[in-house]
């Protein structure tokens, strides 16, 4: 075991643990990338700020509204064994998001110059995680959290 992993404690020992049960090799930890209290206003349709949130939580398991008002955290990672690797590059980026200590979701993202939104942890597009059309998901997104 490295030095860095006998100094890891609370929300990073927990992310961490978390990836290696999903059978992810890490190959780096990137540290706590974002910190932020959820409230309907991150999720509000029709506002570019709002877009990276919206991705984010559109490729949720989890409802969004249960965690409004409380402190969410993002913990970032390379893998390697994950299903977005390619022959090209087997790296993947994956990020973990708690709340009061406990993994809620994730999101992953190939380790590539790309553009686009994240898939789900386990490499799921949108329309695999909700089973809707992105026109449709979208529609119900702005019903829910129209501007």
């Amino acid at each position: 075991m490295g030095t860095d992993e006998l100094t890891i404690t609370g929300d990073q020992k927990t992310s961490t643990e978390y990836v290696k049960a999903q059978g992810y090799k890490i190959s780096s930890y990137d540290n706590q990338v974002q910190k932020y209290t959820l409230d309907k206003d991150k999720l509000l349709y029709g506002i570019t700020e709002t877009i990276p949130y919206r991705q984010t939580w559109a490729v949720q398991k989890v409802e969004p509204e249960q965690y409004f008002g409380m402190e969410i955290s993002v913990y970032s990672f390379t893998v390697t064994n994950h299903p977005l690797g390619t022959l090209d590059d087997i790296k993947s980026k994956v990020s973990i998001i708690l709340c009061e200590g406990k993994v809620i979701g994730g999101t992953s993202f190939p380790n590539a110059a790309m553009d686009g939104a994240p898939y789900s942890l386990d490499g799921k597009t949108l329309e695999e995680v909700t089973g809707k059309s992105f026109q449709k998901w979208s529609e119900e997104w702005k019903k829910r959290y129209g501007t």
